[in-house]
């Protein structure tokens, strides 16, 4: 009765949580200064990556006249090394699988990336493990229905199984993150 009681306490409390997180985040970039958005969405990406207990979060976006996709935002927890040099200008043709998820409106997820195949020196596994990646999930930012770019969330130091609420919340956030780019 009392694990019980602790189990309803402990999800009251993320569910406080993940409001107090979601109206923070929303009246940030209500009315946000432009000049001001690059930090804000620093800081965002460190909140969500927090919140949700991941060690890279990161943002980014399609070029689909070059072919290539380029990480323009990234937070990284202690000890966790930044890719964010490492990922500019890449070629879509080395992520396939993410773009049609995303076309579709879909995450990418990949709960353990150790059971990814060998496909290559240029398949997912063989980009993924050099930067410690042991789980991700990838959500679409879609604009009007165009593709415009990707939020992603690493696990480095352990694997992380993404929750539905959890994965509503990610949509949440990528959709404020278009709202901004917009503006």
């Amino acid at each position: 009765d009392i694990s019980h009681r602790r189990e309803k306490d402990e999800i009251i409390r993320q569910q406080l949580e993940l409001q107090d997180l979601l109206i923070k985040i929303s009246s940030t970039y209500i009315n946000i200064d432009l000049a001001e958005v690059e930090n804000a969405i620093q800081h965002s990406l460190e909140d969500m990556g927090r919140f949700v207990g991941a060690d890279r979060v990161y943002i980014f976006e399609y070029d689909f006249n070059s072919q290539t996709v380029s990480n323009t935002f990234e937070w990284c927890a202690e000890d966790i090394p930044a890719e964010i040099d490492n990922l500019q200008q890449v070629p879509i043709a080395y992520i396939p699988q993410w773009v049609e998820q995303h076309r579709q409106g879909e995450p990418f997820y990949i709960p353990d990336v150790g059971q990814l195949p060998h496909d290559g020196p240029e398949g997912l596994r063989a980009i993924l493990e050099p930067q410690g990646i042991q789980s991700l999930i990838a959500i679409p930012m879609l604009s009007t229905r165009e593709l415009i770019g990707f939020v992603g969330f690493d696990s480095v130091k352990q694997k992380h199984e993404y929750t539905d609420k959890e994965r509503k919340l990610l949509f949440l956030f990528a959709q404020l993150l278009i709202n901004v780019f917009e503006r």
